[in-house]
């Protein structure tokens, strides 16, 4: 007779499998894309470091933004607020921050 632990393990072994297998198919593709995107760069297909939309958001929406309230894309919050620029990029940082956040290098002694 065939007792639960026993159908416990199988199933359990069996699920395992099932999941080894289809992790090993996600990291197949992971590997494959890696390849592709490799060739592409080294053919001048591809950019090496396209831009971050983040950093380079494009042209302005407009005047208003999706919900109809009148917004002015160059306000970033308070414009007293000092900024600290990297020397390495020239990306423009809060104050306070030790390292920049586009490039991560360092922004120089603490004031």
């Amino acid at each position: 007779m065939v007792d639960a632990s026993s159908i416990y393990l199988a199933v359990t072994g069996v699920l395992l499998f099932v999941a080894l297998g289809a992790g090993l198919h996600v990291l197949r593709g992971i590997v494959r894309e890696g390849r592709d995107l490799r060739r592409r760069r080294r053919a001048g297909e591809a950019e090496t470091y396209p831009e971050d939309e983040e950093y380079d958001p494009g042209p302005p929406a407009g005047p208003e933004d999706e919900y109809g309230r009148t917004t002015d894309p160059s306000d970033s919050g308070d414009p007293d607020a000092p900024t600290a620029t990297c020397p390495q990029c020239g990306a423009d940082n809060e104050s306070g921050f030790d390292y920049c956040r586009r490039c991560a290098a360092p922004l120089g002694p603490a004031t």
